[in-house]
């Protein structure tokens, strides 16, 4: 069946095309979801997008990387362009791990230099000698002061060098060991930061779940792959078991579920934990760290009360004569979406 003839020249689908500029510049179609976009910014800062395969993953994030650098020009007719201040722009890091051959046990490092290269000169930045995730520390805090905006983080199939590897196990611990010590980093540059997010396949977000136990991410201090874990384990849930009640309005039913995995895995957990001041949702012991938990349910949007509590009500104080490090974190759930809000964590001082 031919299409009919609106004497309109037709524009060219954009099969395989990941580039934004390329889809406004050439002529392509192009399915508005600047919308979207605004609002992903509007109501959050850390994201795991998990999406299928030829979803668009890096087509969005190249769109938010023209956004958040201004290119106004871009986004003229579309629906983001006047809620947008065009005279604020950010720099961003971009991080692509779509390509190479990961199951070499020396390209992934090869790789991040390549690209910490490339982003240094680009930005202007001073190069540092040093580790990968040394230098890239440097680099989001070289920007933040050079522009004086905090900087955007953007990164696409974030866990393709382990997924790659699987066959390999050496390598594929290798470049886990890698990449967390990278992810960390942003970690803990947050204060740098303005918006993370990381791309992922969803079969492999449930299946680095499987994989990174909870105890070996606790112990790696795995922040970033423990929150993944969450928002993994949440997403499977099926819609109908909240059909005709509403459990998800309730903080047991959150902390039951997040409860459950970890008594599985054998870790050493109390629930309700009380002290002189209240009580704790979640304490875990592991080795020489103690990790406190608060769980909140919020409408929808983050409020940071799950962390507040933690530090108001002074949890942490009990095991202060232990000399153990203790590490507070506040995870908050929205009732609307059912998962992950935020994922907050501070070291008790």
């Amino acid at each position: 069946m031919s299409l009919p003839d609106n004497g309109a020249a037709r524009r060219k689908l954009p099969i395989g095309v990941q580039t934004f500029r390329m889809i406004r510049e050439e002529g392509y179609y192009y399915v508005d979801k600047t919308a979207w976009i605004r609002r992903l910014v509007d109501e959050g800062r850390h994201y795991f997008l998990s999406r299928p395969r030829r979803f668009g993953k890096s087509l969005l994030l190249d769109t938010m990387k023209d956004l958040f650098e201004g290119r106004e020009e871009l986004f003229r007719g579309l629906a983001i362009h006047d809620r947008w201040d065009w005279n604020v722009r950010c720099p961003v890091v971009r991080l692509d791990f779509g390509g190479g051959n990961y199951k070499d046990p020396d390209w992934l490092k090869e790789d991040v230099t390549d690209q910490l290269d490339h982003l240094e000169e680009s930005a202007g930045v001073d190069a540092r000698s040093g580790s990968g995730p040394a230098r890239l520390r440097h680099l989001v805090r070289a920007l933040h002061e050079s522009a004086g905006e905090r900087v955007v983080v953007l990164v696409d199939e974030y866990d393709k060098p382990i997924l790659d590897a699987l066959e390999a196990p050496e390598v594929a611990q290798a470049n886990r060991d890698y990449l967390r010590g990278l992810y960390s980093t942003l970690k803990s540059s947050d204060a740098h930061i303005k918006y993370l997010l990381m791309a992922l396949l969803p079969d492999d977000s449930q299946r680095l779940a499987r994989d990174g136990s909870f105890r070996e991410l606790l112990a790696a201090r795995d922040f970033a792959g423990l929150e993944a874990s969450f928002r993994s384990i949440f997403a499977g849930i099926p819609y109908q078991w909240r059909v005709k009640n509403d459990i998800q309005e309730y903080e047991g039913y959150y902390a039951s579920v997040v409860y459950s995995c970890f008594a599985a895995q054998g870790l050493d957990l109390i629930a309700e934990e009380s002290s002189s001041t209240g009580r704790a949702d979640m304490t875990v012991r592991l080795d020489d760290d103690i990790y406190v938990f608060e769980f909140k349910p919020v409408r929808k949007e983050a409020t940071g009360e799950a962390l507040a509590q933690l530090k108001e009500k002074g949890y942490p104080d009990k095991y202060r004569r232990l000399g153990r490090t203790v590490h507070l974190i506040g995870v908050e759930f929205s009732r609307e979406d059912r998962n992950v809000a935020a994922f907050e964590v501070e070291r008790a001082g």
